[in-house]
């Protein structure tokens, strides 16, 4: 289900009007009637508002899953009820991981949704990895701008919860979670942000012992997919 066709789905389980919601979201209506037949782009910054003006997290406006009857939670086993057996299905962790200043450390285990995938169309997105290493979370902060923008959901192969190789690491360093680029540069760990106002900061060999990674970012969603490693 696209975006647009899941705003219109939830905004009516709320017996929102389409006037009430371009109100909250300082949109216009028409834009709004586009977006939702799929007429017309969107912004991340607009869905965000959307998202919040619907009481929901971001990531329910990309669920394939159905409304429930109290219209405030969805179900995300619609695929499953449909007696298909081709499902492959993503969860979203309840932490975010931040591209800014850093976030409070959650242990990144507790799952609060799902996201399902045709098994095919699965396995061309995440390359054929098992779904029970491929997790989901939501991203904060503009120091990735430009790579991995604010409110984009990105897809952890949490199967390397090490540094393998430079790339994109979520990772919990000296208490805080954070989204960055890590390169190794001798005994260094370089943890670079691809925003070019965020100064790069560096992990000593001394200071390894505080470095925790929770896994290698794979991909991100926002308005299309862009593969990172």
């Amino acid at each position: 289900m696209k975006p647009g066709e899941k705003i219109r789905q939830l905004r009516k389980a709320k017996k929102m009007t389409l006037n009430e919601l371009a109100v909250q979201v300082e949109s216009d209506v028409g834009n709004l009637s586009r977006l939702e037949r799929g007429r017309q782009g969107y912004s991340d910054t607009l869905l965000q508002k959307i998202a919040d003006a619907l009481k929901v997290p971001i990531s329910a406006l990309f669920s394939s899953g159905e409304l429930t009857n109290t219209g405030d939670t969805y179900s995300v086993q619609s695929l499953t009820e449909m007696g298909r057996d081709d499902v492959y299905r993503v969860d979203v962790l309840d932490v975010s991981a931040s591209a800014g200043e850093g976030s409070p450390a959650k242990e990144v285990v507790q799952v609060i949704r799902s996201i399902e995938y045709v098994r095919k169309e699965a396995g061309v997105i995440f390359g054929n990895k098992p779904e029970a290493i491929v997790k989901l979370i939501n991203v904060r902060g503009d120091s990735m701008e430009g790579t991995i923008e604010p409110g984009d959901l990105i897809f952890v192969d949490v199967s390397v919860p090490y540094f393998d190789g430079d790339g994109i690491y979520v990772f919990d360093f000296n208490g805080d979670t954070f989204v960055k680029r890590l390169q190794k540069v001798k005994t260094e760990l370089y943890v670079i942000s691809d925003n070019p106002r965020y100064k790069e900061w560096t992990i000593s060999a001394d200071e390894m012992p505080m470095l925790h990674v929770a896994g290698r970012v794979m991909l991100s969603q926002s308005q299309q997919f862009r593969r990172h490693g």
